[in-house]
C-alpha cells in the first residue's frame, strides 16, 4: 500500500479518536451537570448512603453518587468544574489536539482551592448542602488549618484577593491566551475611555 495513503490513514484515525475524546468530555460534562441540578440528599450518596431504592437523580446512581462528592467536596465551585470539561471537549473536538494539559490541570487545582476558600469564608451557608456548605469540605480544611493565618486581615481584601486569584485562574484552565486575558480589562478601560470622550464632546 502507497505509503501517502497509510499516512492519510493514520492522520484521520487520529483526528477521529481525538474527536472521540472530546465528545466524551462534554458528554461526562453535561452528564455532571444534570446530575448535580437533580442532586437530592435522599439519594444513596457518598457520605451516608440511602435506605430507598428510589432514586431522583436524573444521572441515576452513578449520577447520585458522582454529584454528592462533588458537591461535598468543593461545593458550587463544581460548576466551573463543568464548564472546564465542556470547554476543553469543544477545543479538543475542533482543534485537533490537546495543548498543556498538565498547566490546564495545575490552573484547575489552584482556582478550586481558592474558590472553596473564599465561599467558605464569605457564602458558605447553604440550605441544600448541608453537610459541608456550599464551599465544600476541601474549602472547610483549607480555611480550619491555613486561613487562621490571614484572619489580621480586613475580610474585604482578602475577598477581593481570592477572587481576582479565582477568575484568573479559571480562565487559565480554559486554556485562554494570557495576552487575551491581559487585553481583557485593558479594553475595558478603552472602551469607557471613549464613552466619556464622546460624552465630553457632545457636551
Amino acid at each position: 500500500m502507497n505509503s501517502k495513503v497509510i499516512t492519510k490513514i493514520s492522520h484521520f484515525t487520529k483526528n477521529r479518536l481525538i474527536e472521540l475524546g472530546g465528545f466524551g468530555l462534554i458528554l461526562v460534562g453535561f452528564f455532571i451537570l444534570i446530575s448535580i441540578l437533580s442532586y437530592s440528599p435522599d439519594d444513596p450518596n457518598f457520605i451516608y448512603g440511602s435506605n430507598t431504592d428510589e432514586i431522583k437523580n436524573i444521572g441515576g446512581f452513578y449520577g447520585s453518587i458522582i454529584s454528592d462528592f462533588l458537591l461535598q467536596a468543593i461545593g458550587l465551585i463544581s460548576f466551573l468544574l463543568i464548564i472546564n470539561l465542556t470547554y476543553w471537549g469543544f477545543a479538543i473536538t475542533f482543534n485537533k489536539k490537546i495543548e498543556k494539559f498538565p498547566s490546564k490541570l495545575f490552573f484547575t487545582i489552584i482556582y478550586i482551592i481558592f474558590g472553596t476558600t473564599l465561599i467558605n469564608i464569605f457564602y458558605n451557608e447553604s440550605f441544600w448542602l448541608i453537610d459541608n456548605g456550599n464551599g465544600g469540605f476541601v474549602g472547610k480544611i483549607i480555611k480550619e488549618n491555613i486561613y487562621i493565618f490571614l484572619e489580621n486581615f480586613e475580610d474585604k481584601y482578602i475577598n477581593i484577593i481570592f477572587l481576582f486569584v479565582l477568575i484568573i485562574f479559571f480562565i487559565l484552565s480554559l486554556g485562554i491566551e494570557r495576552k487575551k486575558i491581559l487585553s481583557f480589562p485593558l479594553s475595558i478601560i478603552k472602551l469607557f475611555l471613549n464613552i466619556f470622550k464622546n460624552k465630553k464632546i457632545k457636551n
